[in-house]
């Protein structure tokens, strides 16, 4: 019986320390299940936090195959001519060439005029004409001239340039509409700061480059035409009356100029007798004594 009694005892106490260890181990899962919960949610508002003020970065767009296409089939061009023209009728060409333009749906950029008097008139005139008459005007340009004294055409092609310009205006959208969103759910006033200053950045550059894509475009849609026009006037010498001829006026100060001269002339010659006189006036003596002497030796 006391051996019976010890096992029973032994055997209810193994199962007392079994059963105390199970629930602490189910009782540390639990708590760690616990903890575990706690720090993930703690994770999720701090990662909120984060995003509520990392920065936006622009997604990477990069060109499909449908603007590969558009490349290949339909490029872009920015055409400019640049002309130099004698003209016989500096005004009334000027003005046929400014109706034209605007015929065909351009219009006038610049227009100036140099009037050299009775030399010439000479002038430049700066035109946009839509691209499918740009040929044609030019030809009619040089239809309506004298010479054609300087002439040259360039094409620049900016195909590739308005491509990315698209892109990028597509990446400063995405990047707008994400700014958007995250003002929405913002709620701390520093976060609404910088994001509004992020925002207000992004359009600022989303208007620049939609500026530089419409200029790019409205040269292409019109091309630019340069007409530097010449007219050479002819000269006509006219009759000249009295008043122009001075006649009176050429006559006496030629005989001013003669009575200057024979003045000068005789005052040069008193001048160099009376300087050389100490050798002439021996001269002469000798020589009238000489010619008193002869003609009394004749008389003898």
């Amino acid at each position: 019986m006391r051996r019976g009694t010890l096992f029973f005892k032994l055997l209810v106490l193994l199962l007392v320390l079994v059963t105390g260890c199970s629930n602490q181990s189910s009782e540390s899962k639990a708590d760690r299940a616990t903890m575990d919960e706690r720090h993930t949610e703690m994770d999720q508002e701090s990662s909120k936090e984060e995003m509520s003020v990392q920065p936006v970065t622009e997604p990477e767009y990069k060109a499909s195959d449908n603007g590969s296409d558009t490349i290949k089939n339909d490029r872009m061009f920015i055409y400019h001519a640049n002309l130099s023209i004698q003209v016989k009728k500096f005004h009334s060409v000027e003005a046929e060439f400014q109706q034209k333009a605007i015929d065909l749906g351009g219009y006038v950029v610049e227009s100036s005029t140099y009037d050299a008097g009775t030399e010439s008139i000479n002038g430049t005139i700066v035109i946009k004409i839509p691209q499918s008459h740009f040929q044609s005007y030019i030809n009619d340009v040089e239809k309506n001239s004298i010479k054609v004294v300087e002439k040259s055409i360039s094409g620049n092609d900016v195909t590739e340039e308005f491509v990315d310009l698209e892109s990028r205006l597509k990446a400063k959208e995405a990047v707008e509409q994400r700014l958007l969103t995250l003002m929405d759910q913002a709620e701390k006033t520093e976060d609404l700061l910088k994001i509004s200053n992020d925002l207000s950045k992004v359009q600022e550059e989303k208007e620049q480059i939609l500026g530089r894509m419409n200029y790019l475009k409205n040269n292409v849609d019109y091309s630019t035409v340069t007409i530097h026009l010449e007219e050479e006037l002819v000269k006509i010498d006219s009759i000249k009356d009295n008043s122009s001829l001075n006649t009176w006026q050429k006559a006496k100060s030629l005989f001013v100029n003669t009575i200057n001269g024979i003045i000068s002339v005789l005052s040069g010659l008193v001048v160099f007798v009376i300087g050389l006189s100490p050798i002439i006036l021996p001269i002469v003596a000798i020589l009238i004594a000489w010619f008193i002497l002869r003609k009394k030796k004749k008389q003898e």
